[in-house]
């Protein structure tokens, strides 16, 4: 007996376009939105029960989750979108049309879950799919919640999976992995979940400025964000101001009124299994425990074999490292390949060297922006800029269906050569053809380069000592004939 097809509604309303509909997808963000709105006491609480964060925290992801669904909300134009649809129909050309991808397959991660599940759920309703997110059952507090709450979008286009569908199924779909997964589907989204975050600290930077950014950084959110930073290169003139400035800011950010309680309250979701990296500190004897608390420290390593310099950090401990010159932060960078982020604190010509040469998939000045530190990794295997407006663009979600009306200029331009052979026409475009490209503008001239300076450099400094012997032997030979003759 042949199995019945999983998710057949969704399939069957892919194929029909419901949810090409514009006046579909407003409908169903109304009903997102109502229904997280409804229930934000419960959200809060699931939010707080799974990660342990601060209040401050828990209201800074709900927030940041309702605006990205209010973003995607707001790009849907109805008449914008009933203009593009009838371009052709008017004889213009429609470059610029695309449709949803179909069927989008979510798996959301557990850091920040709500806004990793909401960013990814509402670009993919604005583009235009059909969505089915996975909800695997665990012991955590928010995928029950959301299983109930997220019953209220259309059942024909959205679905949860509490099983995860057979390979040949999902590899019809649009397959988000916002966790450490293996390649599902030949057309995915994929968070860099894995891949480290670097911080650098030239002599240059604004101390202050730089160890508050960074210790916020590393200490919010549980330290479980992949955008926090897991290794802080520091010039090593400036470490000595800077480590006071970190233990300065490390005390007063786990101070206050909440301060003890946050030391006291155990991570329930620490990622790392085993031994914490604070324990492995105080062993390995290249590292130095700067300061620390309960589950929390700043520690500075020196030997760059350290274990501590080699794997992704998932807890609130702040990895130092000092580095000798630019260069050299740029030559250990290498050593971890692509990076998930760059920040460089420097003066802007520093930071501008460190950013270019430094292989990162985005890079930030002077700054570590706050609202990366919730919600997953933004998709590195898209070949479009990022947002800094949504975590996931819509177009990342559509594919291309351009509509033609006018006739290109190359295709008039072959046209003539085909078939007006010989003609003045044809003529002209084999001569523009073979005409040599325009000047570079460079004006003519010998320019001396670094390579040139060395050479004359030591051109000069050889003939210099060649002159200077032949005087000197030419001198002590005159005086030594002037000797013999008297």
């Amino acid at each position: 007996m042949v199995s019945p097809q999983p998710f057949a509604r969704l399939v069957a309303a892919e194929i029909d376009g419901r949810t090409h509909n514009i006046r579909h997808r407003q409908t169903q963000f109304h009903r997102l939105q109502s229904v997280l709105v409804q229930h934000i006491n419960q959200i809060s609480d699931a939010l707080r029960t799974d990660s342990g964060n601060a209040p401050e925290e828990i209201q800074a992801e709900i927030c940041l989750a309702l605006k990205e669904l209010r973003t995607h909300y707001l790009s849907l134009d109805f008449e914008e979108d009933l203009e593009r649809e009838y371009r052709v129909a008017r004889g213009r050309d429609n470059a610029d049309a695309a449709r949803g991808s179909g069927i989008v397959y979510i798996i959301p991660g557990t850091h920040t879950m709500l806004f990793s599940v909401v960013s990814a759920l509402s670009a993919a309703l604005a583009a235009g799919n059909c969505v089915i997110l996975e909800l695997t059952k665990n012991t955590m507090a928010l995928p029950p919640l959301l299983r109930q709450v997220l019953q209220v979008l259309d059942a024909d286009t959205f679905a949860i999976a509490e099983e995860r569908p057979d390979a040949a199924f999902l590899d019809k779909t649009l397959v988000v992995a916002q966790t450490s997964t293996p390649s599902l589907s030949e057309r995915s989204l994929i968070s860099p979940v894995t891949a480290r975050t670097i911080a650098v600290v030239d002599r240059t930077a604004d101390v202050q400025s730089a160890a508050g950014s960074l210790v916020a950084a590393r200490f919010a959110f549980g330290g479980r964000s992949t955008y926090s930073p897991d290794v802080v290169l520091v010039q090593e003139f400036a470490m000595k101001a800077f480590v006071e400035a970190i233990i300065h800011h490390s005390s007063k950010y786990l101070a206050g009124p909440t301060g003890e309680e946050r030391q006291k309250t155990a991570n329930p979701r620490r990622s790392s299994p085993g031994v914490s990296l604070l324990d492995l500190a105080y062993k390995d004897p290249s590292a130095r425990v700067l300061v620390s608390g309960s589950g929390w420290g700043v520690v500075e390593v020196h030997d760059r074999a350290s274990p501590l310099l080699q794997r992704k950090v998932e807890e609130k401990i702040l990895v130092l490292h000092p580095i000798t010159s630019l260069d050299d932060a740029i030559d250990f960078s290498a050593s971890f390949g692509p990076l998930a982020a760059t920040y460089a604190f420097a003066e802007l010509a520093s930071a501008k060297y460190l950013t270019q040469f430094i292989d990162a998939h985005v890079a930030y000045i002077n700054q570590v922006p706050v609202d990366l530190l919730i919600g997953p990794a933004t998709p590195v295997n898209v070949n479009m800029s990022p947002s800094r407006e949504t975590r996931y663009t819509t177009a990342a979600f559509q594919v291309p269906r351009p509509q033609f009306v006018s006739q290109s200029t190359n295709t008039a331009l072959i046209r003539r050569v085909l078939e007006q052979p010989g003609s003045q026409e044809a003529l002209a475009a084999w001569t523009d053809a073979v005409a040599p490209l325009p000047s570079t503008g460079q004006t003519a001239g010998w320019r001396i380069g670094f390579f040139e300076q060395g050479i004359i450099t030591g051109g000069v400094i050889t003939l210099f000592s060649f002159v200077a012997t032949v005087s000197t032997l030419g001198y002590y030979g005159f005086a030594f004939v002037r000797g013999l003759r008297r």
